[in-house]
This record gives structure tokens, sequence and C-alpha cells, in this order.
């Protein structure tokens, strides 16, 4: 029964914003790193360019996408009032809210993979027209390595913004959420114990203690699947 729920949710985002969404974040932070490297006039280490990607990414883009992604699936239904439709169908609860979940899950997945292709793209622009040239080379599997643990730690922000999302008809509530942590995780960067803070755990990637890297992952992977266990709990007693 999960299957129908799953495939009505991937045909809902044909020609939809949260598509567009997905496509636009990432090149908006390749597109913003050449930008950045053209303006340099020294050679470019290809490398340190790849990897700076998914240092912007986790501290900022990936928060504020995620945040607007949920708004955009979740107003998929809450726009039309369609829960009154969808939770009187069979094996609704809690089928259609793991299926927006997984879905979810699969287009910040889908990011990760188009900002590496990104990055990839950039290196070629660079190598070819930067005036000053371009040193070293890239570690692709490195790159796709840092993105996809990324990807992980960010479940469990991911899964608190579509449960706000989804629990709330206004948009306000969950932009407002959204907003809100990426901003706290802004100021709070550097801080002793910022690394805990989901909104900054797919930075602990990124970090030179591999005790942090592995905190990250475990509280963004398994507190993702806890915060989506208990959205699960929560929302499938909501009334159609």
């Amino acid at each position: 029964m999960l299957h129908r729920y799953l495939f009505a949710e991937i045909l809902k985002l044909r020609r939809s914003l949260a598509l567009m969404l997905c496509v636009a974040a990432p090149a908006c932070v390749a597109v913003l790193g050449t930008v950045i490297a053209f303006d340099r006039k020294t050679p470019v280490l290809l490398n340190n360019f790849a990897i700076g990607g998914p240092g912007i990414w986790s501290f900022v883009m990936l928060p504020l996408a995620v945040t607007a992604l949920s708004v955009l699936m979740a107003q998929m239904e809450h726009g039309s009032r369609n829960w009154n439709h969808l939770l009187t169908l069979p094996r609704a609860r809690p089928n259609a809210f793991l299926a927006k979940a997984i879905v979810m899950l699969g287009l910040v997945a889908m990011m990760s993979a188009l900002l590496w292709a990104f990055m990839l793209v950039g290196v070629a622009v660079l190598t070819i027209l930067h005036p000053a040239g371009v040193i070293g080379a890239v570690d692709v599997a490195r790159l796709a390595q840092i993105l996809a643990l990324m990807t992980v730690c960010s479940a469990l922000v991911a899964m608190l913004q579509l449960w706000v999302a989804l629990a709330y008809r206004s948009f306000v509530v969950p932009l407002v959420f959204g907003i809100g942590g990426t901003f706290v995780a802004i100021s709070t960067i550097g801080a002793a114990k910022a690394a805990w803070f989901p909104w900054l755990l797919a930075t602990d990637v990124l970090a030179t203690r591999p005790e942090i890297r592995q905190m990250g992952l475990l509280l963004g992977g398994v507190g993702g699947l806890v915060v989506l266990a208990a959205m699960l709990a929560h929302l499938s007693r909501r009334e159609a």
C-alpha cells in the first residue's frame, strides 16, 4: 500500500516548485563558488574550490532549502485542503505521511547529488576559462562522500521541518521555524555546543575531530529516524 502513496507523491512533483527548488538551490551554491573563484587573481586550487561548495551548502543553503522544500510539500495538501479526502482513503495513516517523508529525504539526497555534479561543472569551467589557471585536481570520490554524509546528517532537521510543516496549515509557522533555526545556527557557529544543534549537524562532516563527525552522523541519522517515528505517531491521530 505504501508504494501507491509514494507513487502519488512522486507524481505531484511533476512541474512543481519543489522540483525547481531542488535544482536551483545546489546550482546557486556552485555558481556562487565559481564566481568567487573567478574574482581571484591567483591560480585556483581545484580541490579547495570543490570542498568549498559543501561548506557553503551545509552552513546556509541546505537548512534554507530544507525549510522551503518542507513548506512546498506540505502546502500541496494544505493549500487545496486535500487532507480531508486523503485521510479517508484506506491505510492512509500513516502511509501518506511516511511517503512524504521518504520523498523529502530522497529530494535532499538528489540535491546533494546535483551539487556534486554542478561543482564538477564549475571545475571544468575554471579549468578552461580562469585567466590565472588552476592547480591540482579534484578528489571526486571524497567530494561525493562528504555530500553523502551531509545528507545523512541533515535527516534530523529535515524531519523536524516536515513535521512542523505538516502539523500547521499556515506556511508561516514552518518558515519561521526554519529561518529561526538557520539564524541561530549562523549566530552560534564556532560555539562549544554548536556542533549539537540540528541545523549545524551537516557541517560536522567537515570537522577535523573524528568524534564530532561521528556525533553528527549518529545524531542526524538516528535522530532523524526517531523524529520520523514520533511524527508518524502524532500525525496519524489527526482528524480528516
